[in-house]
């Protein structure tokens, strides 16, 4: 993946017109700009919304030039997806914001455009597009973007983090490669790639399958057994096939070209882990959504059920669910 892959362009940002209200027809997205609000007014507001919906920060602009930023969210359970761009300014986290707020997890920052430098209490970092960086929010910050910024921004909650991770929060910013370049994190590329997927309009309906996605490329990038291992290759490509579940085209070589692997490889991991092969873990991911959404109250017809998990056909879904868990769909829904 190049950096231009992931790179939201002018014309997919016209899509989605910005505006400081929840937009109704999708109730979990949010956007909001400074452009067409009163000069003085522009830094309060923006502050006021990046306190409500992301992080709060102070900001000012740089000069005599007033502040014209934009930002798109999205919420997803307790984490919140971003895109933010913004003309150049200066924002900065203090402890009496901390104090505040209350708020206690980790941002992860995916430059997309304009450097940007980012001080903390150990050192300072120099961020340039292609580069994640990761922080402690409960830690105070500052971070600069003379050329302006284009990013995306992931918070996920203390908790979240930990519980997912198995690690504590990071207790100094940590920068990694999204780009496609050797040494580039796959897991960080795939999580890029998510976001721009989710705040890019994806399915209401899939919100659930972008959480479990989001946590494990969580998990593959911070637990301790390296990018590189069998284990955190697998959970990549696990991840990759949780966010394409539902294209009936789902195939071996998709998941292999997905995760930059060739097919052999990554049927090795997957042989490594003592699991299922990779199409049967696909089948079986599969049959394991039908059943969730099948057992659940007001469940939709066996047939959208079918479709909606990337089955061709109801008869064959009907075959291979039967086959899996001894029973119908139909007798599934109908017992819930």
């Amino acid at each position: 993946m190049g950096t231009t892959d992931v790179l939201w362009s002018s014309a997919e940002l016209t899509a989605y017109p910005a505006t400081g209200a929840v937009d109704h027809a999708r109730p979990t997205y949010r956007h909001f700009s400074t452009e067409g609000l009163e000069r003085l007014a522009r830094i309060e507001l923006w502050e006021q919304h990046n306190a409500d919906a992301l992080v709060a920060l102070a900001a000012r602009s740089i000069g005599d030039v007033p502040l014209v930023a934009t930002e798109r969210n999205l919420r997803v359970e307790e984490m919140t997806f971003a895109w933010v761009g913004a003309n150049p300014h200066i924002v900065e986290r203090t402890r009496d914001h901390i104090a505040a707020t209350g708020t206690d997890g980790v941002a992860l920052y995916f430059s997309l455009a304009g450097e940007a430098f980012f001080y903390h209490p150990d050192g300072v970092h120099l961020q340039r597009p292609g580069t994640m960086l990761a922080c402690d929010v409960n830690q105070p910050f500052l971070r600069g973007f003379a050329h302006g910024l284009q990013e995306y921004v992931l918070t996920v909650p203390r908790h979240v983090f930990e519980d997912v991770t198995e690690q504590p929060l990071p207790r100094v910013p940590v920068l990694s490669s999204f780009a496609d370049i050797p040494g580039g994190d796959v897991h960080a590329a795939a999580l890029a790639r998510l976001i721009r997927t989710s705040l890019t309009g994806s399915d209401p309906t899939a919100v659930a399958a972008t959480e479990a996605a989001t946590l494990d490329l969580l998990r593959a990038l911070f637990t301790t057994d390296g990018a590189n291992s069998s284990g955190a290759k697998r959970r990549a490509a696990i991840a990759w096939i949780r966010r394409n579940l539902r294209d009936p085209g789902l195939s071996v070589s998709r998941v292999a070209a997905g995760v930059g692997m060739s097919e052999r490889s990554l049927s090795r991991v997957f042989s490594e882990s003592g699991g299922a092969g990779v199409a049967r873990t696909i089948l079986e991911m599969r049959l394991t959504l039908a059943h969730r959404m099948l057992s659940a109250p007001g469940a939709p017809s066996v047939q959208d059920v079918a479709l909606y998990c990337g089955f061709a056909t109801a008869a064959h879904f009907s075959r291979v669910f039967r086959e899996h868990f001894d029973t119908t769909p139909a007798e599934v829904r109908a017992a819930r």
